[in-house]
């Protein structure tokens, strides 16, 4: 018992301080950090991910979020930590990145001997499994595809989930499998994906909200759209000109699905990977480009000024013309960012917008394209 109390002494945690900042005791301050274990272990292979891709973005925007909870909790170390991360993932330093993954493993330790000896069981085991069991190399099949490409599929129909799960595994692709809309966004909360599958009449949330929900949370978590893609029953092409419409990125008949999942997955993978690595534009818009994107900084000069005039139906409406322009000319983050803009407007949440104008700024101060 003195030598775990001796541990958890050596962990530089203020608990009287957090628990009064928190306005509750120890035993309510021990399920916030199950939440928090829950969280950082989930954002942790994320950022390993990033990290394997070199993805600055997500590491970024990973660091940033991780430094706020362990910030919240007083997590010294952790906070730190991640702090450096986040900065490190602004200046695309991965060898710095790479350091700091490692040290972000150390802090996560130490905060472990904080917790009593039962909670510690229980996080060692989740812990143990995703930071030193050994990594095992992709499967690929024949043609190439690995199981880096994770899936998320929506349908109410069991026949159908066993067709969508016999075709992934033949390719060699990962796929998680949801019975309706609701649960399919529970599930985009908690995981990233590569690609995702909504059919368009489910029960109790449809494709369509579904898909709506779904932008949302990229919205308000700031990160890149998910290719996401119809299943229709349908045979009519109006009804795929409907799902194009509403916002999916694509759509498949189910008659189909074994002729054209592979090649939509390829398709919309690639272009995914195309737009992380490097923004190609149309060379016979080139000319056009230099005058847009000075056209977005005034624009963002703008909303500062009508911010603090608190005039928020101004700043919906260049939000909302940033997003339908930035794809249009190439820049798919600037109609992300155009889009949250205008979502937060709608809601006068001007904390938010100042945090998107400031991404979009630094977007384009950085922005290299050819």
């Amino acid at each position: 018992m003195a030598e775990e109390k001796n541990k958890r002494d050596t962990i530089p945690i203020d608990l009287p301080s957090v628990m009064e900042r928190i306005g509750g005791d120890e035993s309510f301050l021990m399920d916030l950090f199950d939440i928090y274990v829950e969280d950082f272990i989930e954002k942790y292979t994320k950022l390993r991910q990033a990290i394997e891709q070199s993805d600055f973005v997500a590491i970024k925007e990973i660091g940033h979020s991780l430094r706020g909870s362990s910030g919240n909790l007083s997590l010294i170390g952790l906070h730190q930590t991640s702090e450096d991360i986040e900065l490190s993932g602004k200046e695309e330093d991965i060898e710095k990145i790479r350091i700091f993954f490692i040290q972000l493993s150390k802090e996560f330790e130490k905060f472990k001997n904080f917790l009593p000896a039962e909670k510690r069981l229980f996080v060692d085991q989740k812990w143990d499994a995703i930071s030193f069991a050994p990594q095992p190399a992709p499967y690929r099949d024949h043609e190439g595809k690995n199981t880096d490409v994770t899936i998320l599929a929506a349908d109410d129909s069991i026949p159908n989930q066993v067709l969508l799960k016999f075709y992934a595994d033949q390719a060699g692709y990962q796929i998680d499998l949801a019975r309706n809309g609701r649960e399919a966004v529970g599930l985009f909360r908690k995981n990233a994906y590569s690609i995702v599958f909504l059919d368009i009449h489910m029960p109790e949330v449809d494709g369509f909200e579904a898909l709506n929900q779904m932008r949302r949370i990229e919205i308000e978590n700031v990160l890149s759209e998910t290719p996401i893609i119809a299943l229709t029953g349908s045979t009519f092409e109006e009804t795929g000109t409907t799902c194009l419409d509403a916002g999916f990125d694509d759509f498949i008949e189910k008659s189909n699905i074994h002729k054209t999942l592979d090649a939509v997955i390829q398709k919309h993978i690639n272009n995914t990977r195309e737009r992380i690595n490097e923004i190609r534009l149309d060379k016979s818009i080139l000319p056009l480009v230099p005058a847009y994107l000075e056209d977005r900084k005034e624009d963002l000069q703008k909303i500062k000024q009508a911010l603090s005039k608190k005039n928020f139906s101004a700043i919906e409406d260049l939000g909302h013309k940033m997003k339908g322009s930035g794809k249009c000319y190439g820049f798919a983050k600037i109609s992300m960012l155009g889009h949250r803009i205008e979502f937060f407007a709608k809601e006068q949440n001007a904390s938010e917008i100042e945090e998107s104008v400031g991404q979009m700024q630094e977007y384009l101060s950085n922005l290299r394209y050819k």
